[in-house]
């Protein structure tokens, strides 16, 4: 049996300590400290560990190995003493209850969830419609039995408030992008430009934006990076082009090419939306629950039903629009960096394990 990073921990007298536990698989998550967490995921919640780390927090990180076992759990959660397990992912998020209330010799801890997403619509999609009903109970369930939520959606916060729990809303962060490390491998073409960066799954509806380029003059690209979709493949064309998974400097040089970005998931949340906002271009949308973060016209444009093409043309024959678009957002929507982040957690988390 592996043995987590929690016990090294074991016999500290610092009293701010934090476990995260996961349903990641991911190698080598239970055993890195925050450094090695943030180099590997400079986003979420390795970012926001890293930076409790560094306000002197002890964090302790379990993934699946411990977490789909309650016994294993329980023996981590006993190890290290945390203040705060916050449980982060939808099919573990019971078991930090469970051990607490049986299972547990400490238990002097308040259980926050991470509410990222809407678990019952991502199984739905998934697993169709035995998965959404599955989760959509097991959602209510964490949101109403953790002691706390965080969310970083306001139409989570809306749902929470129908089952009568108040979430405290943390958006994403994206960190200052002024000295980014740039590859000048890449060079984007075209009259005007539109990214999109990361996952292609079919729930994010990534075929909007592809399908929508067969209307467009083949002057005015798309370019997506990360991992290529194999249901997106039929869309490749010369104004449509898949760049792949490109290293973190290949991403911020084609990041700093764009004529505008586009967010084409039902969300309010996405991390990209930040991530967009710090390079003050353009932004497309789905009109949804984006409507929650953005004002349709003035700080981005939203795609009725996913028709992206008349937006796009709109965009590509307005630089006064494009301009106007980003300064407004750049106004109107606070972006902070993910040091400025987990101080918010850290406020949050303070003011929970004293109430």
């Amino acid at each position: 049996m592996r043995s987590v990073q929690c016990k090294a921990f074991k016999g500290s007298h610092v009293n701010k300590r934090l476990l995260y536990a996961s349903s990641t698989r991911r190698d080598g998550f239970e055993n890195q400290d925050p450094l090695a967490h943030y180099k590997d995921a400079p986003y979420s919640i390795e970012a926001i560990g890293y930076n409790l780390s560094k306000l002197g927090w002890k964090v302790c990180w379990c993934g699946w190995a411990a977490t789909h076992n309650p016994f294993r759990l329980a023996k981590e959660i006993d190890a290290f003493e945390p203040d705060v397990v916050y449980s982060h992912g939808s099919l573990l998020a019971l078991h930090p209850l469970f051990c607490r209330k049986f299972l547990c010799r400490h238990k002097a801890f308040k259980i926050v969830h991470g509410w990222d997403d809407h678990y019952g619509r991502i199984w739905g999609n998934l697993f169709g419609w035995s998965g959404k009903l599955f989760m959509n109970w097991m959602e209510k369930r964490i949101v109403k039995n953790s002691d706390a939520v965080v969310t970083l959606s306001y139409e989570l916060q809306k749902i929470g408030r129908k089952w009568g729990v108040e979430c405290k809303y943390i958006p994403n962060g994206a960190d200052p992008i002024e000295n980014l490390p740039r590859s000048d491998k890449i060079k984007l073409e075209g009259r005007f430009k539109i990214v999109y960066t990361g996952d292609k799954a079919k729930w994010k509806r990534t075929a909007d934006i592809c399908s929508s380029m067969a209307k467009l003059p083949r002057d005015i690209k798309l370019y997506l990076t990360g991992r290529n979709e194999s249901y997106l493949e039929k869309y490749a064309s010369d104004n449509c082009i898949f760049l792949g998974w490109l290293s973190k400097e290949e991403q911020f040089a084609v990041m700093s090419q764009a004529d505008a970005f586009v967010c084409t998931s039902n969300q309010d949340c996405n991390a990209k939306l930040q991530e967009y906002l710090r390079w003050k271009k353009p932004i497309l949308a789905y009109d949804g629950e984006a409507n929650n973060f953005f004002k349709n016209g003035e700080t981005a444009l939203l795609a009725k039903d996913g028709d992206y093409a008349p937006l796009v043309e709109k965009l590509a024959a307005d630089p006064a629009l494009c301009q106007r678009m980003a300064e407004n957002a750049a106004r109107e929507i606070p972006v902070y960096s993910w040091a400025e982040i987990a101080k918010q957690f850290e406020e949050y988390f303070i003011e929970i394990m004293h109430s």
